[in-house]
């Protein structure tokens, strides 16, 4: 399909403002509770981007029972049904003197029922671009932004908004946030899906999110709709969601089709227990692995995800070590063999030169990455006067390392036959990726 014929993208509810921009996400009644006292006000709840991602409430009223309120305790604050919101409402009025005037931040929660819900859309904060379907607008502007996925019985699709580059560079600018994809999730015979698992399919997209662009990435403000177009269920939860920053980016912005199997391939785990933890943790490792603020962390946090994985791989998966037999090898030959599982090569490569003397230098001397890269991490985990140490450009080195190593272990574990990026390439263009060592009969995935 073109982009003379291309569908129109996702209708974004609330509507999508600037980078840091707070959305409305009600403008009308409230029902304001505390202890035993409980009154319909009128004002507004909106979603705050800064100083962190919130929502809160902002309200005022000159009804005398307000008297009796201690307005040094908190209130509990509602909407009284699931309406549509009325954009002409304000809680600003200069011809009234309130007795009470309030703001503050609403707890997580969920608005309404969630019956018969089939559909739910949501946006997405600070991912970014990937080239994919054509989209359109009313007035003619087109732009390749729709992806869409399905994994079991799940159908995802994600919108970039058609001002896509505008909005990059304003977080590229100012930091921050802003909704940069709208979304869409149904099931595939488009029976109906209870909160619980609309929050199962959240994680599931904020685990593959996050590993793909190496950042929290995490869908916000779903919105629930039943067989007749109706909003049945809001979702008014604050996950973590992580401010605009640059990060190693796993899948290509060319590489829309690796991307989707990727959400295919975890999804297709997904509903078994064991292996939705192990990825979620996984993935959790990888990111503080990928952020090297400080990096020493990183490189230890790399290590405890490669230590999870072989343990998985090694005991619990291929059964090849007892559990004994694991916690009496070196940690650095367990991580060898979780690598050469995937035909990983675990020598250091000769790019990485820093690395490579350090490892030679030591004593005794380190044979492979993985004993230099646990050499450092024990060096920070049990600190030791005497323990050989680094300096910065070894450690940047060590840490480009752990983030092949963890990023390719968690790829093989879900059996991802792709491409990817690898942090080691210098050559940091679009379109520069490698293929995975395993991929065309060389090793598998479980």
């Amino acid at each position: 399909m073109g982009p003379n014929e291309a569908p129109n993208a996702i209708q974004a509810d609330p509507p999508l403002g600037a980078a840091n921009e707070p959305l409305l996400l009600h403008a009308g009644e409230l029902v304001v509770t505390q202890g035993i006292h409980r009154i319909a006000v009128e004002g507004v709840i909106r979603w705050e981007w800064l100083p962190t991602p919130q929502i809160t409430y902002e309200f005022s009223t000159d009804r005398p029972e307000l008297n009796a309120w201690d307005i040094t305790e908190e209130f509990n604050v509602e909407i009284p049904e699931v309406v549509t919101v009325d954009s002409d409402v304000t809680t600003d009025d200069e011809d009234s003197s309130p007795l009470l005037r309030a703001s503050g931040r609403m707890k997580n929660t969920t608005v309404g029922a969630g019956e018969d819900v089939r559909r739910v859309t949501f946006h997405v904060p600070n991912m970014p671009d990937v080239n994919g379907h054509w989209l359109s607008e009313p007035g003619g502007r087109s732009w390749n932004g729709r992806l869409a996925f399905r994994a079991g019985d799940w159908m995802v699709i994600l919108d970039s908004r058609p001002d896509r580059r505008a909005i990059r560079d304003q977080l590229r600018d100012r930091g921050g946030y802003a909704t940069t994809h709208t979304g869409e999730l149904r099931r595939h015979d488009n029976t109906p899906i209870s909160p619980e698992e609309i929050s199962s399919a959240f994680h599931l997209l904020r685990c593959v999110l996050s590993l793909s662009f190496g950042r929290q990435i995490t869908p916000c403000l779903g919105l629930g709709f039943n067989s007749d177009g109706e909003v049945t269920w809001r979702d008014w939860r604050v996950f973590h969601i992580r401010p605009w920053s640059g990060a190693h980016r796993l899948i290509d912005e060319t590489r829309y089709s690796d991307l989707a199997d990727i959400f295919s391939l975890v999804g297709t785990l997904w509903s078994d227990e064991f292996s939705r933890e192990l990825l979620s943790n996984a993935v959790h490792y990888y990111l503080e692995a990928n952020d090297p603020m400080p990096i020493n962390i990183a490189v230890s946090a790399g290590q405890a995800a490669l230590e999870l994985l072989a343990y998985e791989k090694l005991v619990e998966e291929s059964r090849t070590l007892t559990s004994r037999q694991y916690k009496d090898a070196a940690a650095h030959e367990n991580i060898s063999a979780l690598l050469r599982s995937y035909s990983i090569n675990d020598q250091i490569p000769a790019t990485l030169s820093k690395l490579k003397s350090a490892a030679s230098g030591a004593t005794p001397p380190c044979l492979t990455g993985s004993e230099i890269l646990t050499r450092m991490r024990n060096g920070v985990i049990h600190p030791s006067r005497h323990k050989q140490r680094f300096d910065t450009d070894t450690w940047v080195e060590a840490w480009e390392l752990t983030c092949r190593y963890v990023s390719l272990a968690i790829l093989g574990r879900i059996g991802f036959n792709g491409s990817y990026r690898d942090p080691i390439e210098p050559n940091k263009h679009a379109g520069v990726v490698a293929t995975v060592p395993w991929a065309n009969g060389q090793a598998g995935g479980n």
